[in-house]
């Protein structure tokens, strides 16, 4: 028969290794900046953007990217306002390396500033075919949950970026103003 003071101090013994291993585990969970837009506002996921763009155009080239594509987007979803920069930019230049070398450097580049684990893929439906990034959830796998991802896409002579910026809250900046400074006479 067990005593009664014995039982209490068992329970006490597995509860403490239980919160140990609890507490260890959760000290370990690799960081994950996707889920990051809870601490970031309408500046930093701004700068966040043009950062990513700044790594990728640092590896592939800062000359010769056109069609820019960027601008402010309301992504609220349950009453709140909530904003998220984008910019897309295409390159047509030689590059400095093979499809899969400049890939590599990228997701090296994206490592770099934070963004751990970008897979180097390959899409062979695309004409030609592409190696490929998508951040986080792998190419073609959709954004996080607040929206954010990267899309990369390289072949000879070509490269593409996407940059979804994180859904954070506020309201989208005022045309004209320094964070969306596009002309404010837009039809």
């Amino acid at each position: 028969m067990i005593r009664p003071s014995r039982r209490y101090f068992g329970g006490i013994v597995v509860a403490v290794v239980v919160a140990t291993l609890v507490s260890a585990c959760s000290e370990t969970r690799p960081h994950d900046p996707a889920s990051e837009d809870a601490t970031m506002n309408i500046e930093q996921s701004h700068q966040d953007v043009l950062k990513i763009v700044a790594a990728v155009q640092g590896v592939v080239g800062k000359d010769g990217w056109a069609d820019d594509d960027a601008g402010w987007n309301i992504c609220s979803s349950g009453g709140t306002a909530a904003a998220q920069y984008t910019y897309a930019t295409t390159r047509k230049l030689p590059l400095h390396g093979t499809p899969d070398d400049v890939a590599g450097k990228v997701a090296q580049a994206l490592d770099a500033i934070g963004y751990e684990g970008a897979r180097v893929q390959h899409d062979t439906t695309l004409t030609p075919k592409r190696t490929v990034i998508g951040y986080p959830n792998g190419y073609n796998g959709g954004t996080a949950p607040d929206k954010f991802g990267i899309q990369f896409q390289v072949n000879d002579g070509y490269a593409d970026l996407s940059v979804y910026g994180h859904c954070v809250p506020g309201n989208v900046p005022k045309l004209g103003t320094s964070l969306n400074p596009r002309p404010t006479d837009v039809p």
